[in-house]
């Protein structure tokens, strides 16, 4: 029995730190097993957001807006800077950024950020998706209504390594809008 799951995102696929959106929001999107899009929503005025956070200190006349991309399990992927923000170019445009060249079924997270500002502006949790092999629990043969998944038999098997594997399967209940509610509830990339 071979399950490709689609991968997670949001809070589910959070290994140890959580999501956040203080002041940025953003999505992740199109998780295969090695590559996702980030998407940055716009902003308008974010210089003077910036501004207000560093407080009584002098304000920078501008603002090197950094991205990067972390695999939680080896480290840091990818580095950058995103834009820069100015008095004079004070919003900060949507975009999608494709991240490309990521590990199969682990854990990775988004993050914006402002070298001046210690706090992140966005984080968003995803986990790529893969191919489990799971062996079937009682000895069913295949998918069986209402009886435990051999996902949960899966090696290495972290939380976040059992539900990708349940987003894996077609159905996880007979009954349409529960299993709906399900694969949201358990973070699926394909919930929706």
């Amino acid at each position: 029995q071979t399950i490709t799951a689609p991968g997670l995102v949001g809070q589910p696929a959070c290994a140890g730190t959580g999501e956040t959106d203080n002041p940025l929001s953003g999505s992740v999107s199109a998780i295969t097993a090695n590559s996702a899009t980030l998407t940055l929503d716009a902003y308008n005025n974010l210089y003077s957001v910036l501004s207000g956070r560093i407080g009584d200190r002098s304000t920078p006349t501008e603002f090197i807006i950094k991205d990067r991309v972390q695999n939680l399990r080896t480290g840091l992927i990818y580095e950058g800077n995103f834009a820069t923000i100015s008095s004079t170019n004070p919003n900060l445009s949507s975009s999608p950024d494709p991240a490309v060249l990521l590990s199969d079924k682990t854990p990775h997270v988004y993050e914006i950020y402002v070298d001046e500002i210690s706090d992140i502006l966005l984080r968003r949790c995803f986990m790529t998706g893969g191919t489990y092999t799971p062996s079937n629990e009682s000895g069913q043969p295949g998918y069986v209504a209402n009886t435990t998944s051999g996902c949960f038999s899966i090696s290495p098997r972290t939380f976040q390594d059992i539900r990708n594997c349940l987003c894996g399967r077609s159905r996880i209940w007979n009954d349409d809008a529960q299993n709906t509610a399900q694969r949201r509830t358990l973070g699926c990339a394909d919930a929706n």
